[in-house]
């Protein structure tokens, strides 16, 4: 019969061992979501709204704005999962949970790894349901709020926007910088296969410039660590005039200038990881 302190020390490994298996299912959530977010293409609208109404001062008004039903959008997700597959198997899928409540439904979208299992629930979306016997009027009611909240989810625009219907609609940016950061830290700390096959697919111009833009800071910051590195040996000989030389090399690189050390740089092949970052997303 195990003592009560080896219990509990048996406890407490289990309990770390779920704790970290969480942090990386909720890792890999993150990064899936954020592929398959940034290769959603948005949907066309094709569906056309008009509004009439009357102004506080009893002045009428009437505007039309086009919207994607449910099955755009729910279109526009699935084609990025299919898109995004590893392997045959999608990295995520989602599911809706509908509550009809009396006086209104309310809609959360939840999205699971399809990897992992691990799942997230949205925020909830509730709308008052002015018709409650009309069972017609509550199934649009529900539709629409389906429609908002994968929406919401999945970072599409399903509606027009004030800007759109002002004329003045500017162009939809095609990815995001906090995803692209998600997937981009998963490739270069946790060598994610996943994330390098993204990153090495085809992209649009938005998506392609930002992933360059990484791969240059990445090596900047390569080179200004070489600096540090090379001037660490002669520190110690000379510690004053070689922190005055760093400082100079790091200020000319940081200024644009060119690399001091070129002529002195070592030929040699690159390692596995610098191949994977500077030939491999490149190619």
């Amino acid at each position: 019969m195990l003592a009560t302190n080896d219990l509990e020390i048996q406890v407490k490994t289990l309990q770390a061992q779920l704790y970290e298996k969480r942090q990386k299912d909720k890792a890999s959530w993150a990064m899936h979501l954020a592929i398959v977010k940034t290769s959603i293409k948005q949907p066309k609208r094709t569906h056309k709204v008009e509004v009439r109404g009357t102004t506080d001062r009893g002045k009428p008004y009437s505007y039309t704005y086009k919207y994607a039903d449910l099955s755009d959008v729910d279109k526009s997700v699935m084609d990025a999962i299919i898109e995004t597959k590893q392997n045959g198997k999608p990295l995520l899928t989602y599911y809706f949970d509908v509550d009809n409540q009396q006086d209104g439904v309310q809609v959360e979208t939840i999205i699971v790894d399809a990897t992992t299992g691990y799942s997230v629930r949205t925020n909830k979306i509730w709308f008052k349901n002015l018709k409650t016997s009309d069972a017609q009027a509550t199934a649009s009611l529900i539709s629409y709020a389906k429609r908002y909240s994968l929406s919401a989810a999945f970072g599409i625009a399903s509606e027009d926007d004030d800007d759109a219907q002002a004329g003045t609609r500017k162009p939809a940016k095609t990815y995001n910088d906090e995803e692209l950061n998600v997937i981009w830290d998963a490739y270069v700390n946790d060598q994610s296969e996943t994330a390098k096959k993204w990153i090495k697919s085809h992209h649009d111009a938005q998506t392609t410039a930002a992933i360059k833009k990484k791969i240059d800071a990445y090596n900047f910051t390569k080179r200004l660590d070489k600096v540090k590195e090379q001037s660490k040996k002669k520190r110690q000989q000379n510690p004053k005039k070689s922190k005055e030389k760093e400082d100079e090399v790091i200020k000319k690189i940081v200024d644009g200038g060119a690399d001091p050390y070129e002529d002195k740089k070592e030929d040699k092949p690159m390692t596995d990881e610098q191949q994977s970052l500077f030939n491999d997303i490149l190619g």
